[in-house]
């Protein structure tokens, strides 16, 4: 199964973030070299996270990214990157249970979750 590169690159992003362990804005530039992207193209991404509510993006020199929510899961990014579950429309019956245990399983996968010390 091939990924969504927007997905992808999204899961990697979350899971640098959270090995930074900083409260502090951090550059797409340093993201982008870390994880060899094309820092064009992340911060497309990283522009898709804000508007769900999964990253928080501040422009200007000081600024950068970091992470806004709560708890990230699979789904949170699956939905921000790649929408829906819908495969066709209108949806096939038979698709419904497989669909949902993907759903399921990929909302049980916890990418990030806030430590309790931090606000």
């Amino acid at each position: 199964m091939r990924l969504n590169q927007d997905f992808a690159m999204a899961v990697e992003t979350i899971t640098y973030l959270k090995k930074k362990k900083s409260t502090r804005y951090i550059q797409s530039a340093q993201i982008a070299k870390t994880l060899n992207f094309s820092v064009g193209y992340l911060q497309k991404v990283m522009q898709t996270l804000g508007r769900h509510g999964i990253l928080e993006c501040k422009r200007g020199r000081i600024g950068g990214v970091k992470i806004r929510a709560k708890v990230v899961t699979l789904l949170d990014l699956w939905k921000a990157t790649c929408g829906g579950l819908d495969l066709v429309d209108p949806s096939l019956a038979v698709m419904e249970k497989p669909l949902k245990t993907f759903r399921d399983s990929m909302s049980k996968v916890i990418i990030y979750k806030k430590p309790k010390s931090a606000k």
